[in-house]
C-alpha cells in the first residue's frame, strides 16, 4: 500500500514537471477542508439561533427572492404565495402568517419590518435585499434578548450581506415556470430573475453596487365564489361554466372565476460603501431603491348566452340567482427608498460603540383597481366597459429608526447598553376614479393616518462565571406613543372625520438566560423573557362598524399592548461531524391583539354596546390569554455514511390554545390562527467532487386554522389553511472557472395546498451564474 502511494506521488510529480516544461498552466481542483462541528452555540447567544449561510443557500434552495432562503430553517414559514409576492409574512413556532408585527427582520442592522400594522398587508420589505448578496441569514427564537423590541417574541431574523475584500463581479440569469391547475384555470406561469453586481476594496475604501430585476406572473390568489343560492333569479341573464365544490366551512359553493393574478416587475438597485476612518473605526452608508410595476388580472369561467365572458353582476346559474363580485383587475406602481448610515468602532478592547440611523420612505405607492357592482347588470359589472374604480395612495408612509449602543468588556463580562427610537407614519388616501386604467384621482372616499413612536433604553450583561457556566441578564424599558390618528370615510355620500386621542404606555421587560457546558460536546441553556408588543398604527386607528354603516370612535380604550411571558430550555449534543438539538418552548400571551368577529347581538366596546350589523362586527380586539408550547428538534451532519453527503433536518410539535377570551367565550379551547400542530423539514445534499452537487429536500406542515372561531373545518380547499407536503430538488454544476449552472424543481410532487390562497404548484428553475 505504501509502495503504491509513493509511486503515485512520484509519478504525479514527474507528470507535473513535464507539463511545466511545456509552459502549460496547471489547475488543481480545490480541496475543501471541513472544520469539526463542535462549537459553542449555547453560550454565544441568550436563545436558540439557527443559521443558513451562502453556501447552503446556493446548494439547497431555488432562490429567486430572499424570502425563499428561509424555507429550511427550523419552525420557519414565509407566506410567499408566489415568486415576487410582496406580502411574505414570517411565521415561527409561536406566531402565524397573519402576525407581521410579532417578529423582526434586519438586514445589516437595518430594520426592514413594516410595523405599521399586524396582518398580511404589512410584510417586511424583502425587496431591499437580493438573494445573491446574502452572506448568511440567522434566526433568534423568542424574546430573550434585551437588544430587541417586544415585537421580537416571534423571533428576530438577521440577514448579513457581504462587502468585497478585493475586486469582484457577479451576474446571474434565472428562469422559472409553474404549471398550475385549479377549477377552470389550467395555465403555465413564467418568470425571470436577473442580477448583476460588482465591488472593490481600495485601501480603506470599499463599495458594492448591485441590480436585481424580477419579473413573474403568479397563479390566481383568489376566486369569485358564492354559497349555493336558493333565490329565484328573476330576469337575470343565464350563465354557464361555473364550478361547484365545498368551502372551507364545508358548505356548498359556486366558483365563477379567478382573480388577483399578479404580474409583477420589480427592480432593486443597491449601493453600499464603507470607509475605515482608522484601524478601529468604520463608517458605512447604504442606499437601496425598490421600483415595482404590477398588474392583477382576472379570468372569468362563466359566459352568457352569446358566449361572452361575465365578470361581475347579478346572474342566473342552475336556476338560482347570484350576485358575482371580486373580478376586478388592478394596476400598481411603487418607488420605495431606504437609506442607512452606520458608524462603529471595533477595538475589541474594553469599550466599543455603534450608531445606526435608517430611513424607509414610500416615495410613491399607488394601486388603481376596478370597483364593479355585484348587484348591477353584467355591463355595469364588466370592469373593461364600466371602468369606475378606486385609487389607494400610500405615498409619504414610512419609518425612521435610530440606535445607539455601547459594548463594555470588563473582566469576564460583556455589557451592552443602548438607546433606541423609531417613528412609524401611516398616510393612506383612497380616491374614487372614473377610469381605473387611466388612474386619475377623483374625490376622496376614505383616508387614514397616524403615527407611533417608541423610545427604549436597555442593558444586557453576559457574565462568563467560569469556563462552564454563563449568565445573561437584561432589561428593556420602552415608552410608546400613538398620535395624530385620523380616519375619514364616506357615509351616505358625506365625508365624515374621526380624530383620535393620543395614547401612551410605558413598559419594562426583564430577560434572563443561563447556560452550562460541562464538556465541549454538551450544552444546556434555560432562558426566560417578558415582552410587550404595542398596537400598530393600523390597529389603533381602525374604522369600526356597527349597523349598516361605518361608525367611528376614539381609539378603543380597552385595546391594550400584548404581553408575552416566554421560556425555553435547550439541550445540544455535538459530534465531530454533526449535532442534535432539542428545545422545549413555552409562550403565554396576554391581551393578544387579534382580529375576530363578534356575532350579531354580541357585546362590543363602542356605539350602543351591542353589535347590530348583519354578519357580525369584525375588528382588532384583545384576546385575554393564548398559550403556545411545544418541542423543537434540529440536527445537522456532514459526511453522513459516505463522504460528501450532508444532512440537516428539524421537527416542531406545537400545542396552541385560547385559554380565555371574554369578548368571544365560544372561542375558548380553540386554536389560534395559522399555527400548525407540527412541522417537519429535511435536506440531503451530496457533493460529487467540488464541482457538482445534488440536493433533495422535503417540507411538511400540519393542520392549522385561518380564523379564531376555527370555522374552517374543511382544510383541503381554497379559503382554508391546509397542511402540505412538498419535495424540492436542486443541482449545481461548476462547468468552468467562475461559471455555475443550476437546475431545480420546487414542489416536485405537485402537492396542492392553501394558505387561504393557493400555494404554488410544481415550479421548475434553471439558472446560470458567473462569479469573478
Amino acid at each position: 500500500m505504501h509502495i503504491k502511494l509513493i509511486f503515485s506521488v512520484v509519478a504525479a510529480s514527474f507528470s507535473m514537471t513535464s507539463l511545466a516544461e511545456h509552459n502549460e498552466t496547471i489547475e488543481l481542483e480545490a480541496v475543501e477542508i471541513r472544520a469539526p462541528m463542535i462549537d459553542s452555540r449555547i453560550s454565544k447567544h441568550p436563545a436558540t439561533v439557527e443559521t443558513f449561510d451562502k453556501k447552503q443557500i446556493e446548494e439547497n434552495i431555488n432562490a429567486a427572492t430572499p424570502a425563499q432562503t428561509l424555507k429550511y430553517l427550523p419552525s420557519i414559514q414565509v407566506r410567499e404565495r408566489f415568486i415576487g409576492d410582496r406580502n411574505g409574512i414570517i411565521a415561527t413556532r409561536t406566531i402565524g402568517t397573519l402576525s407581521s408585527a410579532q417578529s423582526l427582520l434586519y438586514a445589516d442592522g437595518v430594520l426592514l419590518s413594516n410595523l405599521l400594522g399586524n396582518s398580511f398587508a404589512f410584510p417586511p420589505r424583502w425587496g431591499m435585499v437580493s438573494p445573491e448578496e446574502i452572506e448568511s441569514i440567522s434566526m433568534m427564537y423568542g424574546p430573550f434578548s434585551a437588544l430587541y423590541a417586544g415585537n421580537s417574541f416571534g423571533g428576530v431574523m438577521s440577514i448579513a450581506t457581504r462587502m468585497p475584500e478585493k475586486f469582484e463581479a457577479h451576474a446571474s440569469a434565472q428562469s422559472f415556470v409553474q404549471g398550475f391547475k385549479l377549477y377552470g384555470t389550467d395555465e403555465h406561469y413564467q418568470g425571470n430573475h436577473l442580477t448583476a453586481s460588482f465591488g472593490h476594496k481600495v485601501n480603506d475604501f470599499s463599495f458594492w453596487l448591485g441590480a436585481d430585476y424580477l419579473e413573474n406572473e403568479g397563479q390566481p390568489m383568489n376566486f369569485s365564489t358564492a354559497n349555493l343560492s336558493s333565490t329565484v333569479p328573476g330576469a337575470s341573464p343565464v350563465v354557464t361554466g361555473a364550478y361547484q365544490d365545498k368551502s372551507e366551512a364545508n358548505t356548498d359553493r359556486v366558483i365563477f372565476g379567478a382573480n388577483s393574478i399578479d404580474h409583477t416587475k420589480q427592480t432593486n438597485i443597491k449601493f453600499k460603501t464603507t470607509y475605515d476612518l482608522n484601524s478601529a473605526l468604520k463608517l458605512a452608508y447604504t442606499l437601496a431603491i425598490w421600483d415595482m410595476k404590477g398588474t392583477t388580472d382576472v379570468e372569468s369561467y362563466i359566459k352568457d348566452a352569446a358566449g361572452s365572458p361575465v365578470y361581475n353582476g347579478r346572474v342566473s346559474f342552475n336556476g338560482q340567482r347570484y350576485d358575482i363580485s371580486g373580478m376586478n383587475p388592478a394596476e400598481a406602481e411603487s418607488l420605495h427608498i431606504m437609506q442607512a448610515l452606520d458608524v462603529k468602532s471595533n477595538t475589541k478592547g474594553i469599550v466599543d460603540w455603534q450608531l445606526t440611523l435608517s430611513d424607509y420612505d414610500y416615495q410613491k405607492d399607488k394601486n388603481s383597481a376596478a370597483n364593479a357592482l355585484s348587484s348591477g347588470t353584467v355591463i355595469q359589472g364588466n370592469p373593461y366597459i364600466t371602468r369606475t374604480g378606486r385609487i389607494t395612495d400610500l405615498s409619504g408612509t414610512g419609518w425612521t429608526v435610530f440606535d445607539a449602543r455601547a459594548t463594555l468588556r470588563p473582566h469576564e463580562h460583556i455589557v451592552d447598553l443602548g438607546y433606541h427610537v423609531d417613528r412609524y407614519t401611516l398616510k393612506s388616501d383612497m380616491h374614487n376614479t372614473a377610469d381605473w386604467k387611466d388612474g386619475n384621482e377623483g374625490v376622496l372616499n376614505t383616508s387614514a393616518k397616524g403615527e407611533t413612536m417608541t423610545h427604549a433604553i436597555y442593558a444586557q450583561d453576559k457574565w462568563q462565571i467560569n469556563p462552564k457556566w454563563a449568565l445573561t441578564l437584561g432589561g428593556r424599558a420602552e415608552r410608546w406613543q400613538a398620535s395624530d390618528g385620523q380616519n375619514i370615510t364616506t357615509i351616505a355620500n358625506v365625508l365624515q372625520t374621526a380624530n383620535y386621542k393620543d395614547r401612551a404606555e410605558t413598559k419594562f421587560s426583564p430577560k434572563i438566560s443561563i447556560s452550562f457546558e460541562p464538556v465541549p460536546a454538551w450544552g444546556f441553556r434555560a432562558a426566560f423573557g417578558q415582552a410587550f408588543r404595542f398596537p400598530t398604527v393600523s390597529e389603533m386607528f381602525q374604522p369600526l362598524q356597527n349597523g349598516a354603516t361605518a361608525y367611528f370612535v376614539e381609539s378603543n380604550p380597552n385595546l391594550k399592548p400584548e404581553e408575552v411571558i416566554a421560556s425555553e430550555f435547550t439541550v445540544e449534543r455535538r459530534y465531530d461531524n454533526g449535532l442534535i438539538r432539542a428545545s422545549l418552548f413555552s409562550e403565554n400571551k396576554y391581551d393578544a391583539l387579534v382580529s375576530q368577529n363578534i356575532a350579531t347581538n354580541g357585546a362590543i366596546p363602542y356605539d350602543t354596546g351591542t353589535c347590530t350589523r348583519s354578519g357580525g362586527c369584525s375588528f382588532v380586539q384583545n384576546v385575554d390569554h393564548i398559550r403556545t408550547r411545544g418541542l423543537e428538534l434540529a440536527t445537522q451532519w456532514q459526511d453522513v455514511l459516505i463522504h460528501g453527503l450532508d444532512f440537516q433536518g428539524s421537527a416542531t410539535f406545537t400545542e396552541a390554545e385560547v385559554l380565555s377570551n371574554q369578548a368571544a367565550p365560544n372561542t375558548i379551547g380553540n386554536k389560534p390562527p395559522r399555527i400548525p400542530r407540527n412541522m417537519l423539514k429535511a435536506v440531503a445534499t451530496y457533493h460529487s467532487g467540488n464541482n457538482l452537487n445534488y440536493s433533495l429536500a422535503a417540507r411538511y406542515s400540519g393542520r392549522q386554522y385561518n380564523a379564531l372561531d376555527n370555522s374552517d373545518v374543511n382544510d383541503s380547499t381554497f379559503g382554508a389553511a391546509s397542511k402540505f407536503f412538498v419535495v424540492d430538488f436542486k443541482t449545481n454544476y461548476k462547468f468552468a472557472k467562475g461559471y455555475t449552472a443550476s437546475l431545480g424543481v420546487d414542489n416536485l410532487n405537485n402537492y396542492k395546498s392553501y394558505v387561504f390562497h393557493p400555494y404554488p404548484q410544481r415550479t421548475a428553475y434553471v439558472q446560470m451564474k458567473f462569479d469573478y
